[in-house]
């Protein structure tokens, strides 16, 4: 964790140090999400963003002890689990600015490939080889929303606040689903402030949260602190942007460290498009078409901090 905070400190010295140097032009629309982040911005009235990606994850664990199963919702048995997952998360998302400081996001997570949980001499004859094995559906449905509480000022960030409604299917990795269902249904929240402070050649974003599921809550786990920082570079018309998650949720499974670099091009004043690869693998695009919304002009370049 200590040399998690020291990168991201880093990172937050660095970039500030930068933008005091880097002279820009063409800005475009205030980001409203960095790659996989959001920042405190909003889409403004009338505006929508549409984003799709691609993140593969593999897992492979068995069950240390043998686990009790619910055999025909009579009685249990004691039986060694096995469970494997090979697939691709698909998640997708449509934003839509209500108002000038609300968000509306609707979407879900699908998922390509095979998770499996493989139950161990079913029939209890001994023989290990004999093994019952129930595919289960990874998928979920979200809906979302941001609210922007504070414009930036030259000594403070804009700040937002946020959440999220998850619900859906997600992988019993953790052995907690005794029952012999073909899914492992799942229900979750999180919620999050996030802020950004647009220096004269370059804005800083991070986010703090808390994402809690109905899957952590049977398995004992407390619950996930989605800690998250990015920067955003312009140059011609176009932007360099890098964002690191600590945490994020796909259809239930949580994705740790994730480091993600992409351009954002700026179509007009109004329409961007975002195109980003991270760490974990895999990819993501996103179209977003602004608002008619008052633009804030940056902080001047004579002072930038924070305090």
């Amino acid at each position: 964790m200590r040399k998690r905070l020291l990168f991201i400190m880093l990172i937050a010295v660095f970039i500030p140090c930068f933008a005091n140097v880097y002279r820009a032009e063409a800005r475009g629309a205030p980001p409203v999400n960095l790659n996989l982040i959001p920042t405190a911005e909003t889409l403004g009235k009338g505006g929508y963003s549409l984003s799709v990606g691609m993140f593969p994850y593999d897992l492979t664990k068995a069950s240390t002890e043998p686990k009790l199963i619910n055999i025909g919702g009579f009685f249990k048995e004691p039986h060694d689990v096995k469970f494997e997952t090979d697939i691709w998360l698909v998640p997708s998302r449509i934003t839509f600015g209500i108002s000038d400081n609300f968000d509306l996001t609707f979407g879900g997570t699908y998922s390509a490939g095979d998770t499996e949980k493989t139950i161990n001499d079913y029939y209890e004859t001994g023989d290990e080889s004999k093994k019952r094995v129930y595919s289960q559906v990874v998928l979920e449905g979200i809906l979302g929303m941001k609210y922007h509480i504070q414009q930036s000022s030259l000594k403070m960030p804009a700040l937002a606040v946020g959440g999220e409604f998850q619900m859906g299917y997600t992988t019993d990795d953790e052995f907690v689903d005794d029952t012999l269902e073909d899914s492992f249904p799942f229900v979750a929240m999180q919620i999050y402030m996030s802020g950004s402070y647009d220096f004269e050649a370059a804005s800083l974003h991070g986010g703090l949260g808390m994402y809690l599921s109905s899957k952590s809550i049977q398995s004992d786990r407390r619950f996930d602190v989605p800690i998250q920082v990015g920067a955003e570079v312009p140059f011609d018309g176009f932007a360099a942007v890098v964002d690191i998650a600590l945490f994020n949720a796909f259809s239930g499974i949580g994705l740790e460290n994730i480091v993600s670099a992409g351009l954002r091009y700026n179509i007009s004043s109004r329409v961007t498009l975002n195109a980003s690869v991270a760490s974990a693998g895999g990819f993501l695009v996103r179209l977003t078409v602004g608002g008619q919304k008052a633009q804030v002009s940056a902080p001047p370049s004579s002072a930038p901090t924070l305090f």
